[in-house]
């Protein structure tokens, strides 16, 4: 292959990488992670999703590139790739903020629920202090490391269960309760995953995270337990005949696989991803025979 050729290969491949990379860091990976995990909540109990989708899609792209707006001083430690990233990508920030804050005025109007217009304003005005001191307290909602760590996931997990049951006029029942908790379970383990990455700068920086709190050898035997009761759950979905007999052996293979990840010695961005990916594994075992 000649000079001219092999450059231009290499190009072409730093081009994707980096494409990439910014498409996860402007948080699009995690967003779709999370509506595929509305997704696959909605299809096992059989109700409409589809007006839920756009909202659950904007608020998480909202949420988390309003949150990033902010520097948070342990990123270059925890995060260095999205760190470099951040004065490039701040105007796309600001260009998601917009559009999702858009879609999340007139999905609601077009879907004749403007009420949810004033409900998701209320919610995102809180949600600002994820990062952000809240004015009078100096504390921000990821410095308080138990609050944080069940309340960002119940939160989430409501959205995609307990909301579409609602506005479906579904009571909330035994079935309803345990597609909630599967979800809830494979959020926490998401959350308490970043926050494990995130150790070091955290500690530097005086963040207490719950993983921060506990150490590493805690919280690896709190993930343990969180993907064994994951496990144990999609086993009782499968026996209730919710989903597939073969998804409990997918998400076996999915948390034995993220607790070898999360054990060895990966980059941190590496995590982030099968972070991310191991919210799309329920919706990826909808397919399963």
């Amino acid at each position: 292959m000649r000079p001219g050729c092999e450059q231009t290969g290499v190009k072409i491949v730093r081009w994707i990488q980096s494409l990439l990379v910014t498409v996860y860091v402007l948080e699009l990976i995690g967003a779709t992670a999370v509506t595929s995990l509305g997704w696959a909540a909605c299809r096992i109990l059989r109700i409409n999703w589809i007006s839920s989708a756009p909202l659950w899609l904007a608020g998480y792209v909202f949420v988390y590139n309003f949150d990033r707006l902010y520097p948070d001083p342990a990123d270059p430690v925890n995060v260095p790739v999205r760190w470099r990233k951040t004065v490039k990508l701040r105007s796309a920030r600001i260009s998601l903020v917009l559009l999702s804050s858009l879609v999340m005025i007139v999905w609601p109007v077009l879907t004749g629920r403007w009420w949810l217009v004033l409900l998701l304003g209320f919610v995102l005005a809180l949600l600002q202090f994820y990062s952000r001191p809240i004015p009078g307290i100096r504390r921000r909602i990821k410095d308080l490391p138990y609050l944080k760590s069940l309340s960002v996931p119940g939160l989430i997990a409501g959205a995609l269960v307990v909301w579409p049951c609602l506005e479906n006029g579904r009571p909330l029942r035994t079935n309803e309760c345990f597609v909630f908790l599967w979800c809830l379970l494979v959020l926490a383990i998401n959350s308490l995953v970043f926050d494990y990455r995130d150790i070091p700068g955290d500690a530097v920086f005086g963040t207490r995270t719950l993983p921060v709190e506990l150490g590493r050898r805690n919280t690896i035997c709190l993930l343990l337990g969180l993907m064994m009761a994951t496990v144990g759950v999609s086993g009782w979905l499968a026996a209730n005949a919710l989903v597939s007999a073969a998804t409990p052996v997918a998400m076996i293979g999915g948390c034995a696989g993220f607790f070898l990840l999360i054990l060895g010695q990966f980059r941190p961005m590496t995590i982030s991803v099968f972070a991310d990916l191991f919210l799309m594994l329920p919706a990826l075992a909808q397919f399963l025979p």
